[in-house]
């Protein structure tokens, strides 16, 4: 540990992307930083919401965020969740801080757009974040969450590109499902890089012989207006034409390779019951005007399923003691981050101050990247490069980080005693959930050997 002296502490609430990076810049100006993380790693979305068929993006990000949380002026707390391990007020107003960051991330769903569905959770109805955990989980052997089992014909309601993870994820279970019923044990990874038929065919099969109904996805709005990638407000017309048609192209080669259907322009307006569950949905027209959405009236058709998933966005889940907008949080200066001013300033940062949860909300794609970052993040990217996941996020994450430590650095550093007395509680924390303090030691004790 290192000489106790004056200066500043911060907490960082959450470990992953933005909080390593800003942990990092904190950390390297001489602040004693405490990265507290709900859970046993800090790998956050990039373990638990990046699908694991982005193999070689996870490990050099896994790597990237362990060299960045090995700082000896950062302090490791890990599983420790704020609200259920320490109350938000408790930290903000006991503790003693200079200022607490929130990277905590965006986890949880945005409720299904129909009164009453929540009673089909697990009965038909799965929203994407436990979906995808799931997904990239359960080879572990060492696994105890939810189990699902995605059937042929599921609704995806979305359309952004996390819809498409769901999508693959449904189409990929199910393809595997029927090939290990004929014996034959594939690979994930393969079906993912190649597509389904090219897989297919090493075995002279078709997909119609599969007998498997494709998943559909379905959007509320035109397939010009999928949130496939970002149109800069000053992009001239005609390039916001083209990107908007270059959607369409996306769509329709990630529908080859991967074989779902959809279908623009409905929303689900009404639910289908079948013996207490979740047996579809009425799904209404829709026109798009003037950039809003209206209903069509008696347009509502039913649409049966076994299965319904909802991906139609993540956002930051509420803790008592923030004050929120809506689904968002309400910012005292969202220029800086700032939720709350006082003795202990409370900033956010990453995914919690933009209100977005997809990773790839977390790059950063101009005008002249933005088609072929979500081409690679589909897989259907001619040259088959993905850029880094997390690289957008980073240099958000920097310049955010810079902003807060000029902010905090402006204030009175803590002294000695009030630092001792921050530290005391912090490895109290520390021994109560077994962390002995070697992060790198910590890493490879709590990381199954099957994790991919």
């Amino acid at each position: 540990m290192s000489e106790i002296s004056p200066r500043y502490v911060v907490a960082v609430v959450g470990a992953a992307t933005a909080g390593s990076e800003i942990a990092r810049i904190l950390a390297s100006r001489g602040v004693r930083v405490i990265v507290i993380e709900q859970n046993p790693r800090p790998y956050g979305k990039i373990e638990d919401g990046l699908p694991r068929w982005h193999v070689k993006q996870r490990r050099d990000e896994f790597e990237e965020i362990n060299k960045r949380l090995d700082h000896p002026n950062i302090e490791f707390v890990p599983l420790t969740r704020m609200g259920r391990d320490i109350e938000f007020n408790e930290l903000r107003t006991g503790w003693g801080l200079s200022a607490i960051v929130l990277c905590n991330g965006a986890w949880r769903d945005r409720p299904f757009p129909v009164e009453g569905a929540d009673k089909f959770i697990e009965r038909g109805l799965i929203y994407q974040n436990p979906l995808i955990y799931w997904f990239n989980h359960y080879p572990e052997r060492s696994y105890t969450g939810p189990r699902y089992a995605p059937v042929p014909g599921a609704i995806v309601v979305g359309g952004g590109l996390a819809s498409f993870d769901v999508v693959k994820v449904l189409q990929f279970e199910t393809t595997l499902a029927a090939l290990r019923a004929r014996g034959i044990h594939e690979d994930m990874v393969r079906l993912e890089r190649e597509g389904i038929e090219p897989v297919l065919s090493t075995y002279q099969l078709e997909w119609r012989q599969l007998g498997i109904q494709p998943c559909k996805l379905f959007y509320r709005r035109r397939v010009l207006d999928m949130p496939l990638s970002d149109i800069p407000t000053d992009a001239p017309p005609k390039r916001v034409e083209a990107m908007r048609q270059a959607r369409v192209k996306i769509l329709d080669k990630a529908r080859r390779k991967y074989l779902f259907e959809f279908e623009e322009r409905r929303v689900p307006t009404g639910l289908i019951e079948n013996d207490g569950h979740l047996g579809g949905l009425q799904m209404s027209q829709t026109e798009v005007s003037g950039g809003q959405v209206r209903i069509l009236p008696a347009t509502a058709e039913p649409v049966h399923a076994p299965l319904v998933v909802s991906s139609i966005g993540s956002i930051p889940e509420p803790i008592p003691g923030i004050p929120q907008r809506g689904e968002v949080y309400e910012f005292v200066d969202e220029k800086i981050g700032l939720l709350i001013d006082g003795p202990t300033a409370v900033y956010a940062a990453g995914n919690v101050l933009t209100g977005k949860g997809n990773i790839k909300n977390s790059l950063e794609s101009g005008t002249a990247v933005g088609i072929h970052i979500a081409e690679a993040y589909l897989g259907v990217a001619d040259d088959g490069t993905l850029p880094s996941l997390a690289d957008g996020a980073r240099q958000v994450a920097a310049r955010e980080g810079r902003q807060i430590a000029s902010s905090i650095t402006a204030r009175p550093p803590l002294t000695a005693g009030q630092v001792a007395k921050i530290l005391e509680r912090v490895r109290l924390r520390q021994r109560e959930v077994g962390y002995h303090g070697n992060y790198r030691r910590w890493i490879e004790e709590v990381t199954p050997p099957d994790l991919q």
